[in-house]
């Protein structure tokens, strides 16, 4: 199961996500992703909170690398909030921390991004 809500937060739009990541859901996530790296226009910041999920798999982390491309190309940034192990450890193993601006919290994701 996957939850995601879409929220703003001043001129951020925060996408939190919880739950499983793999590839049964990844579709689920890429549907309510649709629109939304336009509905965040650059400057304005792209938060993704992963800090619900119990589970990513590979298939989550290519969408991440995916929506982290398309924010590149329209000249914005993609910030990702990982708390706990499980996203965190997927995202370290794979070097994948080495490409994406990663977060211990939703207002250290803001707060960076408002100062950029």
């Amino acid at each position: 199961m996957l939850t995601v809500d879409i929220d703003s937060r001043g001129s951020a739009v925060v996408v939190s996500v919880g739950g499983e990541l793999d590839l049964a859901t990844v579709p689920v996530l890429r549907e309510r992703l649709e629109g939304v790296t336009e509905a965040s226009p650059p400057p304005s910041p792209l938060v993704v909170d992963l800090s619900g999920l119990t589970f990513i798999g590979s298939a989550g982390l290519a969408l991440l690398v995916e929506l982290n491309n398309q924010c590149l190309e329209r000249g914005g940034q993609l910030a990702l909030v990982a708390t706990g192990t499980v996203v965190p450890r997927a995202i370290q193993v794979t070097a994948l921390d080495e490409v994406f601006s990663m977060h211990g919290s939703l207002d250290e994701a803001l707060a960076t991004r408002a100062a950029e």
